[in-house]
């Protein structure tokens, strides 16, 4: 392999930058550091007529749901609604008094009086389970109360109540994050027949009064992931991809029409849990979650027939109110959508967006946003922060390319951090040049294809588990996206594998796809990632038995395969060859006989910084053959292995997104697949740089995913390998020598 230099590259597109009024010169300064061809407003700006008329594609949001305010105020009985669960409260005798908004913050939400509560609330006992008799509970709304009689003193109770949400989710984060000032915003409820058209009026008066918008983008939809804020204004309660905020009465009587049922306040409560994403989903949630997305699906293809009938693109947000579109479902295609915008912070995003079913232009809002919880003098590190989100999008990127970049916020924030400004300058002449010398065209994989099984499958394909001990994800030491304990998604997105997500209603009805090479089930137990409950019904169990002794691979993160039942705790022990101990069981093995296999495949012939998460995984092995690659002290086994028959099957207690865990990962696939020998070609020796080979154009790069410089050996195809230096964060292009 030869150097290559790109040539040809065009300094400017494929960016969208966003505005700020009477910035004009600062505008067309950055347009031309960045290499934009497109501006945008950002919420709480307007694009002027100086702007628009600077000869540039325009994209203008429309915040559909929230951009009326005087409509909004005037009718309340359209206000966005949702079902909340009191704290529970004991009671010392028989009669309990609930104040249902208590911890609860009064400026985001009030109780909804319109609405009769005796037709929508519920009081459960939380030591029985039961639903308390409406003859037994009063609600008084002068005080705010519900008083609870003839009960059993001692048990805990507690009411699902109805509120109207009176701070719109996002309004509320920028006041309180970004130092708006304006009054707060309420957002509507389009299900409402009169709101909808009103809405629909609203929006071809907007179409009229923007004729120089290009391309219109739908920030707003419908519905807001919830977040719920405290009494202190804290987030008590979030779910980027929950539908607890789609409580709209009239969709509750159209479900009954539909299914014969109405879905009761537990439905969405869920004994305080809200449905929320990480829990088993029920067949009732997955029945609203299609009624919802049906509606939105309707919804969203009112406003694109009307975008395109005034000649313009239509482009949608996957954030803010972005529930009920589902975009892996292959109805959100009805809604003729041109332009698919992530915000994105890693490579799980960049994936998730450049893997998402149909031929929308695909683009990424890169981090940090330029808003002041970032760009400001106390403490804040713009630079740094760019550097870390781009190693990480651009791994993404190597396997799943997407069209366009760009920001959000405020250019004059960015201004103030000249070296935020040229480093910006630089990953947006990169990303041109990944899709130029490309062409799009896909880079070449390992010849492993993976299936990632769990309970939601391909609707939520590249949606992270963020569980007990996690928190979203942030920069963390030098390169990496640290939850506290796994983020094996990031870590497998920026690998040359094919993935597919697989759910257990699937391998119920038709077992295992033949194309899949290795499974991965990654979760704490009792969650939608894990499985919960599915670990009970043979059918599951048997098919990925079934798939291991037929040669296939399984690797199990956290507590794979876990209910408790039969005398194990990980279903899967028999091929896992571990188990995790609950204090019900003698210990049956001496921890002196746990001996390290550190020279094992996995981690052998290079020198890693293994990082597992945890030091309590509770996990031993059970069953002969384990290799244990790494412990904690007091022996409790971090990482092991396994031949299974002619399958082999591998444990980790967690794999947070490190550098080091990137390469252990990939060393793990495909030794459970038998095809070690695929690292002989396209491979970088160091595990802090990366290789992509594009066979189509005959390209090849490398990147150096690190703050400081790298020295690597990197594999041809032919498995002749040549020498790369590479600067921090750098990339270099090589052609094969003719």
């Amino acid at each position: 392999m030869q150097p290559f230099a790109p040539s040809g590259v065009p300094s400017r597109g494929r960016f969208t930058l966003p505005t700020e009024a009477g910035k004009d010169d600062l505008v067309l300064d950055l347009a031309a550091k960045w290499g934009a061809d497109t501006i945008r407003d950002s919420d709480g700006t307007e694009l002027s007529p100086s702007l628009t008329a600077l000869g540039f594609d325009i994209f203008s949001t429309v915040l559909l749901t929230r951009a009326d305010q005087e409509f909004v105020r005037a009718h309340p009985e359209f206000l966005i609604r949702k079902f909340f669960r009191s704290d529970p409260v004991t009671a010392e005798s028989d009669t309990v008094v609930l104040v249902p908004m208590s911890g609860f913050d009064a400026r985001k939400y009030r109780i909804d009086t319109l609405n009769d509560p005796a037709t929508w609330w519920e009081v459960h006992d939380r030591s029985t389970g039961n639903k308390v008799p409406g003859s037994q509970w009063q609600f008084d709304a002068a005080a705010g109360t519900v008083t609870v009689s003839g009960i059993e003193p001692w048990h805990q109770y507690t009411v699902n109540f109805l509120v109207e949400q009176i701070w719109d989710s996002t309004s509320m984060h920028n006041h309180l994050t970004n130092g708006w000032t304006c009054d707060p915003i309420m957002s509507v409820d389009p299900w409402h027949p009169a709101c909808y058209e009103h809405l629909m009026r609203w929006f071809d008066r907007w179409l009229e009064e923007h004729r120089a918008t290009t391309v219109v983008r739908l920030t707003t939809l419908c519905y807001h992931f919830p977040i719920d804020s405290g009494a202190d204004g804290k987030t008590r309660y979030f779910d980027g991809q929950g539908y607890a905020d789609t409580v709209s009465i009239p969709a509750l009587l159209e479900f009954e029409k539909i299914h014969g049922y109405r879905p009761t306040s537990e439905d969405f409560v869920d004994e305080g849990y809200y449905r929320n994403t990480h829990r088993v989903p029920t067949p009732r949630l997955r029945e609203w979650m299609e009624h919802i997305h049906r509606f939105v699906v309707r919804f969203g293809r009112d406003l694109t027939d009307r975008i395109h009938g005034a000649g313009k693109k239509a482009a949608i947000f996957w954030g803010d109110h972005w529930i009920g579109m589902e975009p892996y479902l292959p109805s959100f295609q009805d809604m003729g959508i041109d332009i698919h915008i992530n915000a994105c912070e890693g490579g799980v995003v960049a994936r998730r967006c450049g893997e998402a079913p149909g031929h929308q232009v695909k683009e990424l809002r890169l981090y940090p946003y330029l808003f002041p919880d970032t760009f400001n003098d106390h403490g804040g590190q713009p630079l740094h922060d760019s550097q870390l989100f781009w190693a990480n999008v651009r791994r993404g990127l190597l396997r799943a390319p997407v069209d366009r970049i760009g920001y959000g916020g405020y250019l004059s924030l960015a201004d103030r951090f000249p070296e935020f400004v040229s480093q910006v300058t630089g990953l947006a002449q990169e990303f041109r040049t990944l899709i130029e010398v490309t062409k799009s065209t896909r880079s070449w994989r390992v010849p492993v294809k993976v299936g990632i099984l769990n309970a939601w499958g391909a609707c939520r394909s590249w949606i992270p588990m963020e569980g007990r001990d996690q928190k979203f994800a942030v920069p963390y030491s030098e390169n990496m996206f640290l939850l506290a304990r796994s983020y094996l998604l990031e870590c497998l997105a920026g690998l040359p594998v094919d993935v597919a997500f697989l759910s257990f209603d699937e391998v119920i009805a038709h077992g295992i796809p033949g194309d899949l090479d290795v499974l991965i089930n990654d979760g704490d137990a009792g969650t939608a990632q894990s499985g919960g409950h599915y670990w009970l019904q043979p059918e599951v169990v048997a098919a990925v038995r079934k798939f291991v002794h037929q040669g296939g691979g399984f690797i199990g993160v956290r507590e794979p395969s876990a209910q408790a039942a039969m005398g194990r705790v990980f279903q899967l022990a028999d091929v896992l060859g571990v188990d995790q101990e609950l204090g019900q069981s003698p210990s049956q093995r001496p921890v002196a006989e746990w001996q390290e296999n550190r020279d094992h495949f996995i981690l052998g012939g290079e020198v890693l910084d293994l990082n597992f998460g945890v030091t309590h995984s509770y996990v031993a092995p059970v069953e002969p053959g384990v290799q244990v690659l790494a412990t904690a002290p007091g022996g409790h086994v971090l990482a092991s292995a396994r031949d299974c028959g002619p399958g082999r099957a591998v444990y980790f207690a967690g794999l947070p997104a490190t550098l080091d865990n990137y390469r252990v990962l990939l060393r793990s696939l495909v030794w459970v697949s038998r095809k070690e020998e695929s690292l002989a070609q396209w491979f970088a020796s160091n595990p802090k740089t990366e290789c992509a080979w594009y066979p189509e154009v005959g390209k090849l790069v490398v990147v150096n995913n690190s703050p400081d410089a790298q020295v690597t050996t990197v594999l041809d195809g032919d498995g002749r390998a040549f020498e790369v230096s590479l600067a921090p964060y750098a990339s270099a292009w090589f052609s094969p020598e003719n």
